[in-house]
């Protein structure tokens, strides 16, 4: 498949762009579509539904492309992809649970595809990325492909999923690719190293976490990361900064960790709100402070990749959690300079509220302070 990534200030911008490429014989089937204003979402919608193209589209407040960090408020990454060889779904949950508005997304992926795999995106925070992954799984099986990011701007978490035909706030994007004709390869990796001992939850409900070692949540994690962090206030609760660069890594068999942030705290009953679900009796570590180390580590996974599996690519996407770009700052260009670099093609990627994708072992899981990363390649 031919690839491009396009930009622009505006949707006339954007449009102009697109045409000058179509002129040139490329013909898209389908974008990728990065936006920040959300405004943009319905004229930049009807500019390529009228050229027939099918659209995965995403509001983020932050993105980039292979050229690095973008500053224009509209990114998109064209594809030709033959028509029968994917697939775009997008459903709403303002009336089912995010469990049965994916598995819905997952019995469409089967229902297409004999293999399918699906690249997803998410909106509305508050829902349970761990209940998305539960219900595709269900839907499509246990060692499904899945690999995406959760939408929105972290300030407050608001944001838009939009399809060619469709916008939702509160819902699950997903294009569902055949793998018997597009090779799909990609993983979660977070670089993030442990320290201290091994802490067990127990006592919590769902995301809320209220005891650590039978100790008041809140205590444990306000010992590690100081008084100034976490400070009482009058409303009894908080909200800790994106950029804290702590996450807890949760231990998993084998050997491999999931990455979850604390995101909120509550000074009443000395809780605490992790990013993703935990179950009483999980065990977790701290983390250093990131370091280059930290970076080298998600390039090595494409490296890797790129030697063992995938010698080229036709296209790639990024969902790198907007906790690594307020860690590393300018270095946060180091990191997606070495992702472009691996295959040297076009590639379009966001900062996301959180991350899904698989790790070396396993099955797909919901991610935090992760990049989750996907190669295409027409077979």
């Amino acid at each position: 498949m031919n690839a491009k990534t396009i930009k622009g200030k505006s949707p006339e911008e954007i449009q102009q762009v697109l045409m000058q490429c179509m002129e040139k014989e490329f013909h898209p089937t389908l974008t990728i579509i990065l936006l920040t204003n959300i405004e943009n979402a319905e004229p930049v919608r009807s500019i390529f539904s009228t050229n027939n193209i099918e659209i995965f589209g995403v509001s983020t407040s932050q993105k980039f492309t292979e050229k690095g960090m973008e500053d224009d408020d509209i990114i998109a990454l064209l594809l030709d992809i033959s028509r029968e060889n994917f697939r775009i779904v997008l459903k709403d949950y303002d009336e089912d649970s995010a469990y049965h508005a994916a598995h819905q997304v997952g019995e469409a992926g089967v229902q297409a595809f004999k293999n399918p795999g699906f690249i997803i995106s998410s909106a509305d925070f508050r829902m349970s990325g761990d209940e998305l992954i539960n219900g595709l799984t269900d839907a499509a099986g246990k060692d499904a492909t899945i690999m995406g990011g959760v939408a929105g701007n972290p300030a407050d978490f608001s944001g838009i999923l939009f399809t060619k035909n469709k916008t939702s706030k509160r819902g699950i994007l997903a294009l569902v690719i055949d793998q018997d004709k597009i090779t799909i390869n990609g993983l979660a990796v977070s670089g993030w190293k442990p320290i201290g001992t091994e802490k067990k939850i127990t006592k919590c409900d769902g995301t809320w976490v209220f005891t650590i070692d039978d100790e008041p949540a809140m205590n444990v994690i306000q010992r590690f990361l100081g008084n100034e962090l976490i400070t009482p206030s009058n409303q009894g609760n908080g909200l800790l900064p994106s950029d804290l660069g702590y996450p807890l890594q949760f231990l998993r068999s084998g050997g491999s960790v999931i990455m979850k942030p604390v995101l909120f705290w509550n000074t009443n009953d000395k809780s605490i709100m992790i990013g993703g679900e935990v179950k009483e009796g999980d065990v977790f570590r701290f983390s250093l402070p990131p370091d280059f180390d930290v970076i080298d580590k998600v390039v090595e996974s494409t490296t890797s990749i790129k030697e063992k599996k995938m010698p080229d690519a036709d296209a790639m996407m990024v969902f790198s959690c907007v906790g690594r770009l307020g860690t590393f700052g300018p270095m946060i260009s180091t990191e997606i300079e070495g992702l472009a670099a691996t295959w040297n093609k076009p590639m379009i990627g966001f900062f996301s509220l959180g991350e899904f994708g698989k790790l070396n072992e396993g099955r797909c899981e919901y991610h935090g302070t992760t990049v989750s990363w996907v190669a295409l390649k027409e077979k």
